[in-house]
């Protein structure tokens, strides 16, 4: 309910001033006619009023809603613990901050508290399974869909930098003991040559197993970059023979046309997205149903009247190789995670889905619950000097003034 109480003061706002002046803008929202929204030079509108409805003085440019606020840690307490544990906090708690000469050191050791709190470990657990669009157990000669979630956690609670995600080798595929409650090594035993965090996973693989490879793809994208495809854009869009702009930097002859033709523009231009994509799958291909790495090609190309196994020539043309995006060529899984991990748009993903968190909004994807730049910037520049620890980054939201005051 954050949210809410932060919109309340901007709904009053917008209703005074569709009150105290007749003469609404085009959205009815009481704008008068000539004012400047923005807070800036004032023009008058039909009747000369200020645009505030009020004493005639220009507001201060700088100040807005949110400097309406005041600093509740009783109630960041109760907000915090239950994102943190789940629970409401205790009395005790709430008497350690409510009767504490310093409010806010007392706050934030009932914070490192619950960062410590086995509860957090089991609600990072549920958090990286929401994320990653995955859980279940090993059953029926499957590979376990919790380990990959399980490891996010692990590298989250025991703050590992969060590069680690993309290029650990070993212990890669842990288990948590309920009883004990803690993570247990575990390795992702499904033979490749060399495991690159979870972009090696057998859980993920063979959860997103599918045609081309694609959908694994498409779940490299979507859970560590924040958008959907497509993710590279030229400078400037080439118009096909069809109207239609080509947006991707990449060559348009560098994807295949043989067995499905990537290359078409009839409808839509499939190569704003397959110049990236088909460059990436090929990475994931070896990868059979259930997860386990083989020396060939394991996905199909969904041809009529039969699907055939996939060859590299239908994802690309003679001469290209795999690589994350243009002039980033990656050999290997492992390679790939290397480049990942020093990826901009990785990094601020990860600092955007920490912050929607604690900020109680939905997912970045699925709900296009995205976060502007502005906000994000003090937060990646935190992330990127803290070694690159979750747990840290979302501490350091956890003290912020968008966090304590209301």
């Amino acid at each position: 309910m954050r949210w809410f109480r932060l919109i309340l003061p901007l709904i009053a706002a917008l209703g005074a001033g569709a009150c105290g002046n007749g003469n609404e803008g085009p959205a009815g929202l009481g704008e008068p006619t000539g004012s400047n929204p923005s807070g800036g030079e004032e023009t008058t509108g039909g009747n000369g009023t200020n645009p505030t409805g009020g004493s005639g003085e220009t507001p201060t440019p700088d100040e807005t809603v949110l400097d309406e606020r005041v600093v509740d840690y009783n109630e960041a307490l109760r907000t915090a613990s239950l994102k943190l544990v789940r629970n409401l906090p205790t009395l005790q708690q709430i008497k350690n901050v409510e009767l504490a000469t310093d409010k806010k050191a007392a706050y934030t050791a009932e914070i490192d508290a619950m960062l410590a709190d086995p509860r957090f470990t089991e609600r990072m657990i549920k958090w990286w399974k929401d994320t990653m669009r995955q859980a279940g157990g090993a059953a029926d000669n499957k590979p376990s869909r919790d380990t990959a979630p399980n490891f996010a956690a692990r590298v989250t609670v025991e703050g590992r930098p969060y590069t680690d995600l993309f290029t650990a080798t070993e212990n890669t595929c842990p288990g948590y003991d309920n009883q004990a409650r803690a993570f247990t090594d575990g390795n992702c035993n499904n033979n490749v040559p060399q495991h690159a965090g979870v972009l090696t996973n057998p859980g993920v693989m063979m959860q997103f197993n599918g045609n081309l490879a694609f959908r694994r793809v498409r779940w490299v994208q979507e859970i560590f970059v924040c958008t959907k495809f497509p993710a590279e854009y030229a400078e400037k869009p080439v118009q096909t023979e069809n109207g239609n702009d080509y947006v991707s930097p990449w060559d348009f002859e560098s994807i295949g046309t043989t067995p499905i033709d990537f290359q078409d523009t009839q409808s839509v231009v499939c190569a704003n997205c397959h110049t990236t994509m088909n460059h990436i799958a090929p990475l994931f291909g070896n990868f059979d149903g259930n997860g386990m790495w083989t020396n060939q090609i394991q996905v199909m190309t969904p041809t009529v009247p039969d699907p055939v196994k996939t060859e590299l020539s239908h994802w690309l043309r003679p001469g290209e190789t795999t690589a994350w995006r243009m002039g980033q060529p990656v050999e290997d899984l492992p390679a790939l995670g290397k480049v990942m991990a020093q990826d901009p748009a990785v990094i601020e993903c990860a600092v955007a889905r920490m912050y929607n968190f604690a900020m109680s909004k939905e997912d970045i994807v699925s709900d296009l619950a995205t976060v502007p730049p502005a906000v994000l910037e003090p937060w990646i520049t935190e992330f990127t000097t803290n070694g690159m620890k979750l747990n840290q980054t979302l501490r350091a939201i956890l003290l912020s003034d968008d966090f304590v005051k209301f």
